[in-house]
């Protein structure tokens, strides 16, 4: 099947569907929404978005965009600038653009942190508070609007694509939307100028939090007010009466986020998931070296040192010490001059290498290796621990991208 193709009709069923997508009643039907323009398309590709098909204005053929799509084996519609135009109901050209799946609305959602949109109308708004939470490590919404949508090119825009990393439920009504989260273990704390309390000194419980920001004009609705565990203000010294709902989400997710997490700071150090990941890579090499005491002269820091240098092939003491996990303030002499001594590795110019009889060692108290590994995934069944292989891989590839690995 061709992944490019021509369209010079506005009675294709593609065009069809696409035109249906300027509405957010069309959208909803059909659980897809256009992408207007490259930005958008690069901030789907980037969240791992569906794009079903992308509609290229026919004059693009050799653009680099174009390269960038062949090369994700995206369906290229080469159309005129009449039938874009008709696509996006503008009187501009926009040369790209994509209709892509429609990210579905949660019934539930799993952060302890969640952002409650009360009324809220303006687009660009919107966008701004997804955008905005994001840059918080906040990307699950409630609504208080069941038709809220998250994909108008507006949003979409105003948010910098950080919708498509964002998850929304919806309900019908603010007092539905509250009682969902009292159900659920959730503070609800509302955002208005009329409270008594200035944001700096609220008393946050040692729970989830929802924070509520209100409609533009009118701010929370009395529903959702009457509901609330605490009304927080942010102090204004001036004439203004109120924030732009942008603005105040900028200053209220700042000071509150940090008061909840030091609310929380026990639960949260608890259940971070690096604090797990080095728990049971820990426990892991306690077994291993317990063991390993067994039934051979190595502690696991030495068999791990011998693992790394017969895949690296050879290692500076420094970076062996690195590498296998060695603390700070352990001298790593105790371990490696032993293994000197006995023949398992040697040192040439400050270079270790793996010597034929550690390979022997290795081979020897490998199925201790096995049986630690057994110990530790006892009760996992094998798709659990390939898909488990699969996160950690997965880690590793993204710390690499920030610290590159030498």
């Amino acid at each position: 099947m061709s992944l490019e193709i021509n369209i010079s009709s506005i009675k294709d069923q593609k065009i069809i569907e696409a035109r249906l997508l300027q509405t957010g009643k069309g959208r909803f039907a059909e659980g897809k929404l256009l992408l207007e323009g490259k930005e958008q398309i690069v901030w789907a590709l980037q969240n791992s978005c569906h794009i079903d098909h992308v509609f290229v204005h026919e004059k693009e053929r050799n653009s680099d965009f174009l390269n960038l799509l062949r090369s994700k084996k995206l369906l290229v519609c080469f159309c005129s600038d009449g039938i874009l135009k008709k696509i996006t109901d503008t009187s501009y050209l926009v040369p790209f653009v994509g209709v892509a799946k429609s990210k579905p609305y949660k019934n539930d959602l799993k952060q302890d942190f969640v952002i409650v949109l009360d009324g809220l109308h303006d687009f660009g708004n919107i966008g701004t508070v997804v955008r905005t939470a994001a840059a918080f490590g906040i990307h699950d919404f409630i609504s208080t609007d069941e038709n809220l949508d998250f994909s108008t090119k507006k949003t979409i825009d105003s948010s910098r694509g950080t919708v498509f990393s964002s998850n929304l439920q919806r309900f019908k009504s603010g007092t539905e939307a509250v009682n969902h989260l009292k159900r659920n273990g959730y503070q609800i704390a509302v955002t208005t100028p009329h409270a008594s309390t200035i944001q700096s000194f609220a008393q946050l419980e040692q729970k989830p939090i929802a924070l509520v920001f209100g409609n533009e004009t009118l701010g929370v609705s009395e529903e959702v007010m009457s509901l609330a565990d605490l009304k927080i203000q942010i102090p204004m010294s001036g004439p203004v009466e109120s924030l732009n709902v942008g603005v105040a989400a900028g200053i209220s997710l700042y000071e509150m986020k940090i008061k909840w997490t030091l609310a929380m700071l026990t639960k949260k150090i608890q259940e971070s998931i690096g604090r797990d990941l080095f728990c049971a890579s820990r426990w892991m090499r306690l077994v291993f070296h317990s063991k390993l005491k067994e039934v051979s002269p190595f502690n696991a820091d030495q068999a791990v040192m011998m693992m790394i240098l017969k895949c690296d092939q050879s290692s500076a003491v420094d970076s062996l010490t690195r590498d296998a996990g060695i603390p700070q303030g352990v001298d790593a002499n105790v371990l490696i001059q032993p293994l000197i001594d006995q023949g398992f590795i040697s040192n040439k110019g400050n270079q270790l290498t793996l010597s034929e009889k550690g390979e022997e060692a290795i081979a020897k108290i490998w199925n201790v290796h096995e049986l630690t590994e057994y110990v530790a995934f006892e009760g996992v069944s094998d798709p659990d621990k390939k898909t488990f292989l699969n996160v950690i891989s997965k880690i590793l590839n993204n710390c690499e991208k920030i610290i590159p690995y030498s």
